[in-house]
Parts: C-alpha cells; structure tokens; sequence
C-alpha cells in the first residue's frame, strides 16, 4: 500500500483518527489475503523422497523384506505460489501388488520377492513410483558340522546340541547364527539359545531359525534314558503325626538294561504339603489327611500314596470356648486332655504345646494362664496333630457395677440374652463386664438363669441379681403372654398441621388367641422431629410424612401420618360411578385449602367399599365385580366422603326373532327384539326399542309390528343400547 506526503504529512501532524483508518484498511486486507489462500488451487503434485533411496539404473526404490523401510512425500503445487504444500497425510495410497510391497501414510515396506507400482492420489492429481523388493538371503539353513542339519533329530532328556544357521545369497554362504531369531514350539521340551537346543523334557519341539524374512526348522523327538522308575516301598504308606521321617527309594531302569539308584538326584513332590512333606525321599508326616508323593527323573515319573493319620481322636480343654478375668486374679490353669482311638484318655497338660496368640496380654506355661495386661488373647494347646483354643480376656479393676435398665419385659416360654452390666473403672470411665457376672433369679418359679440367658416360665415378676465379687446391682423381669401380633386400628393418618390428635387404638394378639387393648402400654417413635408426641396426643409441626410406630414387648406396628394444612372443601370425580361387571375405573379427588389452593388426594385417602362382593378398590381404583349397588367410602382428616357405585350388566349384542319378512300390502308381521348381555341373561326389549324404517312408503313399524304398505323392499332398524340390528321387509 503507497500513503502520499500529504498523508503523511497529516499522520505527523496528529491527526491519529486517520491512522486508524489505514490499520482497520490493513487489517482488512490481510483478512481478505487470508481467505483466498485459505481456498488453494492445486495445480499438480509430486513425490519427495530422499535421492540415495532411489535406483536410477533401475527405475525404482530397492527394499530388503524385514529391513528397509522408506518415506515418500507429496509435495502439491498451489496456483500463485513458488512454495509447495506437504500433502502426505491427505493422499490416498496404493500399491499394485501388496504381496511384495505395502504402503502406509507414505511408508513403504517390502513383504515379499518382486515389485509394486505405488501411487499417491490428491484432489484429482496422481503420480505413480515404482518399487522392488527381495530377500537378504535366497535361503537359510540350520547347520550341524557344516552339514544341513536333519529335519528330525532324536535326544535324550538332558542332552544338548549346538547348531548354526547359514545364509545364501547368489551362491554366496554366510554364517547368521547370532543374527537369527532362534525359537522353540515347546520350553518345556527343548530351549534354544542362538543355536544351542537343551533337551529339557520328554516330548516334540519344533525349533526355529528366523531371519529377514526367512526361515529354516528341525523337530526334535526328546526321550527318557530311563524305561520306568519304581518307589520302594511300593505299597499305601501308613504314618502318624508326630512319627519319625519316613525314608524312600526311587530306583530307574534304563532302556540299555540295568538300574540306578536317583533317590538323591530325583525330584520329589507332595500334592498337598499340610498332609506330608519329602525332601530326597524323606516324608515328614505333617497333618491327618491323604496325600500323593511324586517322583520324577529324566522323564519317568512314579507315585505312591501316603496316609497319615493320628493316634488321637481329640483334645479338650477346661474351661472351654472363653475364659474371663481380672487383671489382679490369679493365674488360670488350663487342663489338656486327650482321646486315643482306643477310646482310652488321658491328660495331657504337661505334653501338649502351648502358646499365646497375644503375649502382652497374658502368657501360658504348661496350661497356666498368667494375665499381664487388659484385653484379649487365645490360648492354644497342641498335641500330635490336635489343636484346640480357648479365648482369654482379661478385664481393668472396677469399682461399682450397674445394670442398663431397670425392667425387662418378656413373655411366658420366651428365652433370652441378660441386660449389659457396666462396670465402673478407677478413672470414671466404664467397661462392659457382663461376661464376667453371675446371675441370679429372685423366684425361679416366674423366670430361671441359664446359659447367660433368662428363660420365663410363667406370668409375673421378679429380681434378677447380676454380681462380681463384692459389687452387684438387680433388675426387674416382667413376664407376659407370648404376643403373636400387634394391631393398629389405623394404617395411615391424615391430621391437621397445629392440632392434636389422639394416638390410634392398638391391640396385641396372643399366641392363645386373646386380644388384649394395649394402647397405654405401648412406647411410641416418630421418624422425624415434625411430629411431637405427648403422653396422650400427638402434634404435627410442618407439612410432611411421618412414620409412626408402636412397639410392645417384641412385636412393633407401623402408621404413616400424613402432617398436612387443613382441606376444606372436597370435590369428587365422579360423582356416582357406572360400571360393567369386571371393568375399572379411578376416582379423582381434589382437595382445597382456605387460601383457594388445591391437592389431589387420590392416593392419600383410606378407601373402603361396603359391599366387596360387589365393588372392591384398591388404591383409588374401583373394580366392579358383579350386577348390583353399593358405596365406596373413603376418610380424610376426619371427613368421610361417599361415591355411589351401580353395577350394570354390560350389553353384548342384540337379536331379532326373524331376519326377513314377506308380506302383501297391507299385511302386518311382528318381529321380537331380545337384547343379550354378558350376564349371559337375555330380555325382551322389543317394546323399549327404537324403530325406523328405510322406506315409510314400502313398510312402517311400531314396537316391533311391520305393516306392508305398498310393493318394494325396506329394511327395519331396532335400536337399543347403543346397539342395532335389522329385518329385510319383502312387500310384493
């Protein structure tokens, strides 16, 4: 762009507003420069490649399979512009023949011996380039001593082999050994390590030569030196926890004749070491149970089953299960006693092994239990194959004892766990002893002690006594009737936010059948804070729903309250409600509140229909089931609504007693209409039909009677019910 001095001039003057305009005029067209290169013509493209990957004298790029990769560019000439545009990653790429070239993204590889044209297509442009590919070998050969090796070969487990591997190109042989991939089908058979094949199992293994796209195999057949190993002795081996190590002996035969003794170079195995372990032919029963002693040796292997068992059948401990005490008691003795299997027992206390699970807590010596600290351990004694534990917890001193309630509430036959005694430590705090009290029942003929339960045998009342050492405290059991059942008079309660309202009636079922109103004794629980219960009446906060429950000695009911503004007006939908036997159909209820608002209250209202055998509800819908009358009622914050229900017969279809007439002028000829329901109980309803004729001039009718007028034909139409049905009238 060219400014004149005088523009110029002006700029140096100050006159800022017009520099302005020139940038926004710059800015424009280097905005306008943008949008016409972002529309570039292509006029041609071409490769770029790097020159020394290219015969001349060949025409084309030379690749080696497995080695050589080479990149090609494409360059695209754009129309206006000396500078070319990389194109690559938007060309579309072929290869002629993908069976010795494939190109990707411009990368070309070879895969096989020959050579592909590869093209490269861009915006209608192509260009092509050939390529040549072939093998770095013509051949490779696995070699053994300057000889090809065999394509089988049969070894021995534990043999080895050392092979190389030869190249040939043009007649031209070069040893690639280290240069090769060298594989085997099979490690456990034979491994190969740039040529050398170790025989490691019996079996077949191909091993393989890779290089540069070729490749050489041999198979190797490997076999056992040995035809068979025996284990002596070659019986069931019978042992006993505790018994001494058992020694056995594994003897090969080998093929060329003769035995070896391989006890000692063998591998042995047990299929379950908790039952028996072996370690060069010595089996150390471990544990009662089964188990099978393998032994394997260059391919041969040989089991035998080994049995052990113990001489005992089991251990007792006294006490037994648990044991709690004080930190200040004396120690504890624990007894061991054993079973043998010939049903003789004696003690075993000094014979056993014991041990402490936690010896901070308490320690053991020949059974005697020494508390050292508060908290718990398990005590173990173990004999021969034989365990068994007790639990030891050691408790703080304390200094008071108390009860956590002061009733109990059961009922006759029942059984249960004794309240949690709390005792009180130096420092103030508390600790849970009940496992360390003694119970006792003030008058065994209402309640008995046993097994750390209550068990009530008879209605009334007495004192349970809980005592440890010289502390004790006493709680009251109140027994009763076994309840079966517990009943409310209500299952949902709409009440008014701000007014109280009485709690509902509850009632307990004995297993005996009697009913008992239990409504004072009964402990009520809300579920949320919005509903307060008093003594004798409750009160609802704010609008929400509530749950309600009551409970009594161990059965509890339930009550949904509905916390809600106070419904003044109630409008029913429908009103009366016409049904056919077996169909259905909803009432709608709408509530208003003082301020004019409304609520549906379908579902919030408890419905009930006084006669079910012709009418039931569920929900809010009403489902008729058979011919007849009756109210369906409903209840809402104390009003009761009523919606009269009719339950009519449902008309199936309409029959007349003649399908056609013929008649004379001036004939007459009645016809009787008989409407069917699904009652399956037809009525005659000729006479409260509606009659019409197709043509008064032919025929008429009244009440089902025809009069011929004059000749033609007309059609009769009895109506009832929303159904119809007609009568070919004939007047000749």
């Amino acid at each position: 762009m060219k400014v004149s001095d005088r523009g110029i001039t002006i700029l140096h003057r100050g006159q800022r507003w017009l520099a302005v305009l020139l940038a926004i005029a710059l800015i424009s067209s280097l905005s306008i420069g943008m949008t016409y290169a972002a529309e570039d013509k292509v006029t041609g493209i071409e490769f770029d490649y790097d020159p020394l990957d290219y015969n001349n004298s060949t025409s084309s790029f030379e690749l080696i399979v497995g080695e050589d990769q080479i990149t090609l560019d494409v360059l695209a000439s754009i129309e206006g512009s000396t500078s070319k545009k990389v194109v690559t990653s938007a060309v579309t790429w072929k290869s002629s023949n993908t069976n010795y070239v494939k190109v990707d993204k411009g990368v070309i590889t070879g895969v096989g011996k020959g050579s592909a044209l590869i093209s490269a297509t861009y915006k209608d442009y192509k260009v092509s380039i050939r390529a040549t590919s072939d093998y770095l070998y013509d051949s490779v050969t696995i070699m053994n001593n300057n000889e090809a090796a065999p394509s089988k070969v049969q070894g021995e487990l534990g043999q080895s082999f050392t092979y190389t591997l030869n190249g040939t190109k043009n007649s031209n042989v070069e040893d690639i050994t280290s240069e090769a991939t060298w594989t085997t089908s099979n490690a456990s058979v034979a491994t190969v390590d740039e040529g050398t094949v170790t025989l490691m199992g019996t079996g077949t293994a191909t091993i393989t030569a890779k290089l540069k796209g070729k490749s050489d195999s041999i198979t190797v057949n490997v076999s056992s030196p040995y035809k068979s190993i025996a284990i002596s002795p070659s019986n069931q081996l019978e042992l006993e926890v505790g018994q001494d190590d058992y020694k056995l002996q594994a003897v090969a035969t080998l093929k060329a004749g003769g035995t070896v003794d391989v006890t000692d170079d063998a591998t042995w195995t047990s299929a379950n070491p908790k039952v028996a372990t072996v370690e060069h032919g010595f089996v150390r029963p471990i544990g009662t149970g089964k188990t099978t002693i393998s032994v394997t040796h260059k391919g041969v292997t040989k089991t035998t089953e080994v049995v052990v068992r113990t001489a005992y059948q089991s251990i007792r401990l006294s006490p037994e299960n648990e044991y709690h005490m004080f930190l200040q008691d004396n120690p504890l003795q624990i007894q061991a006693e054993v079973l043998h299997n010939s049903n003789v027992s004696y003690v075993a206390t000094n014979l056993a092994e014991w041990s402490s699970s936690d010896v901070v807590v308490a320690t053991v010596y020949n059974g005697v239990v020494t508390p050292k600290a508060v908290g718990t351990t398990k005590i173990t004694a173990s004999y021969k194959g034989l365990s068994r534990s007790v639990t030891v917890t050691v408790y703080p001193s304390i200094t008071d004892l108390s009860i956590d309630s002061e009733t109990i509430d059961g009922f006759v036959n029942s059984s249960e766990k004794l309240p949690t005694v709390t005792g009180k430590l130096f420092d103030g705090s508390k600790i849970d002893v009940s496992k360390l009290v003694q119970w006792s029942a003030k008058d065994e003929s209402i309640a008995v002690i046993k097994d750390g339960k209550w068990q009530a045998k008879e209605i009334g009342e007495t004192v349970l006594t809980a005592k440890i050492k010289n502390y004790e405290d006493e709680v009251k059991l109140v027994t009763h009737a076994k309840p079966l059942k517990l009943v409310a008079d209500a299952s949902n309660l709409n009440i008014v936010i701000g007014k109280d309202v009485a709690y509902p009636s509850v009632t307990v079922i004995n297993v005996d059948g009697d009913e008992e109103d239990v409504s004072d004794k009964v402990k009520w629980k809300a579920s949320s804070e919005n509903l307060i219960l008093k003594p004798d009446t409750m009160k609802g906060l704010e609008a929400s729903t509530v749950t309600l429950t009551a409970s009594y000695l161990n059965k509890s009911t339930s009550i949904k309250v509905r916390i809600e503004e106070e419904v003044v007006k109630f409008v029913v939908e429908p009103e009366v409600l016409e049904l056919y036997p077996n169909r259905s159909k909803s009432i709608k209820v709408t509530g208003y509140y003082k301020d004019g608002r409304s609520v549906v209250l379908n579902s919030k209202i408890d419905w009930s229909s006084l006669s079910t055998n012709i009418a039931s509800i569920r929900g809010n819908t009403v489902k008729a089931l058979t011919v007849g009358n009756t109210v369906i009622t409903g209840s809402y914050q104390g009003n009761t609504i009523n919606v009269p229900v009719i339950v009519s017969p449902k008309l199936k279809n309409l029959s007349l007693s003649d399908r056609s007439a013929k008649l004379s002028p001036g004939g007459t000829f009645t016809v009787k209409l008989t409407a069917n329901y699904t009652t399956g109980s037809p009525v005659v309803v000729t006479e409260e039909a509606v009659w019409t004729t197709s043509k008064a001039s032919v025929a008429t009718v009244k009440d089902g009677k025809i009069t011929a007028v004059s000749k033609g034909s007309a059609t009769i139409k009895a109506t009832y019910g929303g159904k119809s049905t007609t009568i070919r009238v004939t007047v000749k």
